[in-house]
This record gives structure tokens, C-alpha cells and sequence, in this order.
């Protein structure tokens, strides 16, 4: 399929937005900790690894564990990409991003297109648009489709056969962040607010009375979405529901939210590092 680049406009706009959800483009070898040994400088997204519901973090330098009591684990493969974007579906880990130190030549630079694991991400197979295209905002649902948008267009694209294939939704959106919800709605983070597509991303629309939020995560099973706002705020809604709940409050500046396998909210932010509120 081929996916137009759209007006800088559309593309100034799509960096403003990623400069505050913390994901602006970054160099294609990804910086070094942040001083703590085994710590990564940056965490882009939360998700739970198919089969084995192990905590995964998505981070400038590769997919890292979190431990059971919520304690940084180790890298889960020797590939220290950086996984700007990572999602799961049913069966794989599909993520994108930049190339780091080592990555295999294969694979593209400066940037991965779509990357996919179906070993809870311990190997790695370049699959499309490698060498071309870096999706921050990147999405599955629980029926397995797949929703992405890259940084450089505004073009909203979905995958039915877990990303070996993708084609245009017809939907154009410039969002920093997207989540599904396990009715199949597609939740997208945007400078304008909240919007909220119905029709499998053909189309968004604003989602009335909704907080303002910069970065989207969902349960494994889809049956909550959680979102921050640009207060610390954190916010909840079900499957379905009309409205957002408050969950509690951060104070850092949160760089991913999500859930685990037990459906408790996880939050990595640059203050507390890595927290999981009780459920």
C-alpha cells in the first residue's frame, strides 16, 4: 500500500503533540540509562506479553521485564531497539521505532516501520515499511486488528492479519497516543481532546465532556481503557461506557500508562519510576 505524506501543517502539528506526550523522533541510536544500571532513559508504552501476561515495557533501549513486585526486570531480547510504539495482540508483540546499536542492518534506518514478535519479544522480524516509517501511535483491539499512525502523516491505518498488511481507514488524525477498548472503539489522544471512532477508524469524533489526555493504555482483555491528563489526573473508562472515572493522581510527568494482567493500572513516570496502583 502506499501512504501519502500529508501538508506540514498536518506534520507540525503531529510533532507539537509528541512533543508533549514525551515522544518527539529521537536519534537512531537511542541514548544510554539515565545513571541506574539496567534503567532505560525513557518508557514510550505498557503492555502485557500474549501467552505468558508478563509486564512489558516498551523503552528507548529495547522491551524490558517489570518484576512481579513492580521492580525493574531485565531486557527481554539482546536487541536494544527503540520501541517508540508497541502494542499486543492475541498472539504478538508488534512494535516500531529506530534502529540501536547493533540492530541488524535488515531491519531499516532510521526508522523500523513495523517490527513483530511472536515469542514475548525476545526475537525480532522486520515485516513492512522498514527503513521508512515510525508509528508512535500504534494500537490492537481484542479481535486482533491493528490501528497505527505514523509521525510524518496523518493517515489512520489498520492491519487485520496482525501486521503483516495495512491499509488506510480513510480516517485522517493526528494523535499522540491511541488505545481500543474491547467493543472495538478506537480512542485516540489529541491536541483537540479526546476523540472516539465507532467504524473501525473510518471516522473520529470528539467524545463529549472527556479530560484532556496525552497518553492512552487498556487492559489485556480491552475491557478498560486508562488515560492521564495534562494535570496528573489518571482517568478510567469501561468497554463501552459513555464517561471517564477518576483513578487517582501522579505527580511525575508520566511517560506511559497501562494495565497489567490483573487489571491494575501501571504508571512509569520520571519522578516514582514505575508504579501499580492497587486494583
Amino acid at each position: 500500500m502506499h501512504v501519502h505524506t500529508k501538508t506540514l501543517a498536518a506534520g507540525a502539528a503531529a510533532s507539537a503533540l509528541l512533543m508533549l506526550a514525551g515522544c518527539a523522533d529521537t536519534p537512531t541510536s537511542p541514548p544510554a540509562g539515565d545513571g541506574r544500571t539496567g534503567v532505560p532513559s525513557h518508557v514510550h508504552a505498557v503492555v502485557v506479553a500474549p501467552d505468558t501476561d508478563q509486564l512489558l515495557l516498551g523503552t528507548h533501549e529495547g522491551i524490558y521485564e517489570v518484576t512481579d513486585t513492580g521492580e525493574w526486570g531485565g531486557r527481554v531480547s539482546t536487541d536494544s531497539f527503540d520501541a517508540m510504539g508497541l502494542t499486543a495482540t492475541s498472539q504478538t508483540l508488534i512494535a516500531s521505532g529506530h534502529p540501536g546499536p547493533g540492530s541488524p542492518a535488515e531491519w531499516g534506518a532510521p526508522n523500523l516501520g513495523v517490527m513483530r514478535s511472536t515469542d514475548a519479544g525476545v526475537s525480532w522480524e522486520s515485516v513492512v515499511f522498514g527503513g521508512e516509517k515510525d508509528f508512535h501511535a500504534l494500537a490492537a483491539g481484542a479481535d486482533d486488528t491493528v490501528y497505527a499512525i505514523a509521525t510524518d502523516v496523518s493517515d489512520v491505518i489498520r492491519s487485520d492479519d496482525a501486521g503483516l498488511t495495512w491499509e488506510p481507514t480513510g480516517a485522517d488524525l493526528v494523535a499522540a497516543s491511541l488505545a481500543v477498548d474491547g467493543r472495538g472503539r478506537v480512542i485516540a489522544a489529541t491536541e483537540e481532546g479526546v476523540q472516539i471512532s465507532t467504524d473501525g477508524g473510518a471516522s473520529f469524533a470528539a467524545w463529549p465532556e472527556a479530560p484532556l489526555l496525552y497518553t492512552l493504555g487498556a487492559a489485556a482483555d480491552r475491557t478498560q481503557v486508562v488515560g492521564v491528563g495534562t494535570d496528573g489526573q489518571i482517568w478510567v473508562t469501561g468497554a463501552g461506557a459513555a464517561s471517564w472515572e477518576p483513578a487517582g493522581r501522579v505527580d511525575g510527568r508520566v511517560q506511559a500508562v497501562g494495565m497489567d494482567a490483573a487489571g491494575r493500572i501501571v504508571i512509569v513516570d520520571e519522578t516514582s519510576g514505575i508504579t501499580i496502583l492497587p486494583g
